[in-house]
């Protein structure tokens, strides 16, 4: 990636994220990451859309109460209290979702905020997540569905795509969405090489998680990939808890992202966070990372996606023996998909056309 200003920083992890009042809010909320929550000046919730970005983001959790007006305690307390609830429901069922894979002895990793919660923050609480995601090894896939059915979880309307092979999406009884993954992000396939690491153990939730170095190479793998609108700026600060461990090697984060093909993915991500947190150590080591493909920069690295280009991207991401299978789909999408891609091809003309002019 190029040197980017602070503006275009941030609006790759949120193109809305234009009112400089409501940057300034993100700009102290990644400087109290770094401090573990010290607050040294008061947070301004004012900003008419200051409320939107911290749900939309899922940041309530991160405001310190103290560092809050007194007009706006009350509301800040009442919907961290009422998110906290969600998420204390979140770890029960991701704890019996475990004991379920273990009565199979299913291997399994617990990823992203579940893990990054308890590993990674001062207070688990301090991180919200809206839904349990669990690495499977891709053959015992069929058996975590199985028994998790057989649990009363139930498959969800829209599950991931069985072509691509992402994993499935289910639902519990209590209403929580289950995902269980073969792949740390779209473009890794997962294989059985990651269950030989012994990742780190969870002593609250049970279960294992990734390892601090795969940790951070999925968190900003994840974190870049999503589209511009949906990439969360609590995703981001795992990556920023995760670089502030002491001992991370980022040369070991970049053979491991080289040997699933998201090395150039991953440094992306680091270097938007790195260039956010002032990080010229870290930006200086990225300088020996793979910088991202054509492709990768026109569908996943600015601020507005083009899916048209993306979606004659996605053929690559399918397992090779699985192409023949998958070409109808691709050739032939739904019609939902026909009228993204009708639209994205009228805007691809009229950047070329404006172009030209």
């Amino acid at each position: 990636m190029p040197q980017l200003s602070r503006e275009a920083l941030w609006s790759i992890v949120d193109p809305r994220l234009t009112d400089p009042t409501v940057v300034t809010v993100m700009d102290q909320l990644l400087r109290l990451a770094r401090s573990d929550w010290e607050v040294d000046e008061p947070i301004d919730l004012r900003a008419p859309l200051m409320r939107r970005y911290l749900s939309d983001h899922r940041l309530w959790l991160t405001l310190p109460l103290d560092a809050m007006r007194h007009s706006v305690r009350a509301e800040v307390r009442h919907r961290q209290v009422a998110i906290s609830a969600v998420q204390l429901r979140l770890r029960a069922t991701a704890a019996e979702v475990l004991d379920h894979l273990a009565t199979l002895e299913i291997d399994s990793r617990v990823l992203k905020g579940l893990a990054t919660s308890e590993l990674d923050y001062p207070h688990p609480l301090l991180r919200q997540t809206g839904d349990v995601d669990l690495a499977v090894p891709p053959d015992r896939l069929d058996d975590a569905v199985a028994v998790l059915r057989d649990a009363g979880h139930r498959n969800r309307e829209e599950p991931f795509s069985p072509h691509l092979r992402y994993g499935w999406t289910l639902t519990s009884p209590n209403g929580v969405e289950i995902d269980l993954h073969t792949r740390l992000s779209r473009r890794s396939p997962l294989g059985d090489r990651l269950f030989r690491d012994p990742g780190e153990p969870l002593h609250d939730l049970g279960g294992t998680a990734l390892s601090t170095t795969q940790r951070l190479v999925h968190a900003s793998g994840h974190f870049m990939i999503s589209p511009p609108g949906t990439r969360r700026l609590n995703g981001l600060l795992d990556v920023t808890r995760i670089l502030d461990r002491p001992g991370i090697n980022l040369d070991t984060a970049r053979r491991f992202a080289a040997d699933l093909g998201i090395e150039s993915l991953v440094g992306a991500g680091l270097q938007v966070e790195a260039g956010l947190s002032g990080r010229t150590d870290v930006v200086v080591a990225l300088g020996r990372w793979a910088a991202p493909d054509w492709l990768e920069r026109n569908t996943r690295l600015v601020p507005e996606r083009r899916l048209l280009l993306d979606h004659l991207g996605r053929f690559r991401e399918v397992p090779r023996g699985q192409r023949l299978r998958y070409l109808p789909d691709w050739l032939l999408p739904s019609a939902r998909q026909r009228r993204i891609l009708a639209r994205s091809s009228r805007k691809s003309a009229e950047r070329a056309l404006g172009r030209l002019r």
